[in-house]
């Protein structure tokens, strides 16, 4: 897993190194945002003045990074540090858990920093204002990346640890499907004839292997393949056994007496749960050595909880926008939770609500073996859109997964 997490999370990674400090931090009391014709602002007020750096990041998706020498978060409208802007910027996430706080704002199409100012308080705080102008795909990837420090990251890996960035190769994606809940827990029961939540999602499960299996370009891991019932921390380890590149939770939601709740939604990591899997991730000691500088150890951590916090958010969006165009939906903007299934330390995850068991519509839906095959469809079209950049690969397809067991085998 160590040198295939380093492939995938090299281009990401905000390079904790640069020498922020560990003073006390300034809070930022605002976030807003202006839609011009040429450009979209970004205004960040904040409670003193603060030193910052603006560049964009075009892997694992489109970002535009903010990062401070000292911030915390104060914004009393956004108490969960993340929002929407408006123009070219979509979703935004405070993080203050790498080794640098920082904004991170998706892109919703090629952008570059046209601008960037300081400005003293003029009624409110002081102001850090972005600028970022559309440009083309190709300016865009030339220009995207973390400002070069002294060593570049890859010379500081060679240097410490002895592992060059390889980009990957993407020969073979490992997806492993987790239909949750089974054997003697049932989840949502069946309101309206049909099955309880965990024949929902085993069916469902099925299908996307199988159309996954079909396309010859996936290996498929499942959590289980057949009614039993397999703990939740069971369902991590075996991601993390699979050293999978995607990890889907299918699931049916319950609103209890209410009836009216409808439609699917997609989750992905929310603050907390970025935590835990950064606590994972020391805790299983795939980037902590004695041996070498903790800061490396760090940067190693970094790497990959940015790597699987910006994949997972990336694939969310993408399965949300699939979706949307077969099925309704719950909640029409990416949504996040803190799920343990979510939690490995570097597999990218979402957690996907397929509709309501409370709701009668929905529950017909999700009992019926045709809208399960369009809606696994639609997660189908996410994946391949998702792993698009894999293109090229050998073609090759195997079911490994020894449901059950809880084991992953190497039989092809």
């Amino acid at each position: 897993m160590a040198m295939k997490t380093i492939a995938l999370a090299c281009s990401a990674f905000l390079a904790a190194f640069a020498g922020f400090g560990a003073a006390q931090a300034d809070e930022i009391t605002d976030v807003r945002f202006g839609e011009h014709a040429e450009y979209t602002r970004i205004v960040i007020e904040t409670s003193e003045p603060v030193e910052f750096r603006a560049f964009t990041l075009s892997e694992p998706a489109a970002r535009l990074v903010i990062a401070f020498d000292q911030a915390s978060w104060g914004v009393r409208s956004l108490p969960t540090a993340a929002g929407r802007g408006v123009g070219s910027v979509g979703q935004f996430q405070f993080d203050d858990q790498a080794s640098a706080s920082r904004l991170v704002f998706s892109l919703n199409s090629p952008s570059m920093v046209r601008q960037t100012l300081s400005l003293d308080p003029n009624g409110g705080g002081y102001r850090t204002v972005v600028d970022i102008a559309p440009t083309s795909e190709a300016t865009f990837q030339q220009t995207s990346g973390f400002p070069a420090p002294t060593r570049t990251l890859t010379d500081l890996l060679m240097e410490e640890v002895g592992v060059a960035y390889v980009p990957p190769s993407c020969e073979v994606v490992r997806v492993v499907i987790d239909p949750g809940h089974g054997g003697r827990d049932p989840g949502a029961v069946a309101r309206f004839g049909g099955g309880h939540e965990k024949d929902v999602n085993l069916s469902a499960g099925l299908i996307l292997r199988d159309l996954l299996l079909a396309t010859g370009r996936y290996e498929v891991v499942m959590t289980r393949d057949r009614d039993v019932f397999v703990e939740l921390d069971d369902r991590v380890r075996i991601a993390r056994q699979a050293d999978a590149d995607l990890f889907i939770s299918l699931h049916a939601d319950s609103a209890g007496d209410n009836r009216s709740p409808a439609g699917a939604t997609v989750y992905s990591l929310n603050p907390r749960a970025v935590s835990r899997a950064r606590a994972n991730a020391i805790r299983e000691g795939d980037w902590v050595d004695a041996s070498r500088p903790q800061e490396v150890s760090q940067i190693l951590v970094d790497m990959q909880i940015a790597n699987k916090e910006g994949e997972s958010e990336r694939f969310a969006e993408a399965l949300r926008t699939e979706v949307g165009r077969t099925a309704p939906l719950w909640r029409d903007q990416p949504m996040r939770a803190n799920f343990a299934v979510l939690t490995d330390a570097a597999t990218p995850a979402v957690l996907f609500e397929m509709g309501f068991l409370t709701n009668r519509n929905d529950a017909r839906r999700l009992n019926s073996e045709r809208e399960q095959r369009r809606l696994m469809q639609s997660a189908l079209a996410a994946i391949e859109s998702h792993f698009a950049r894999c293109g090229g690969g050998e073609p090759r397809s195997r079911y490994i997964a020894d449901a059950g067991a809880n084991t992953v085998a190497s039989a092809r």
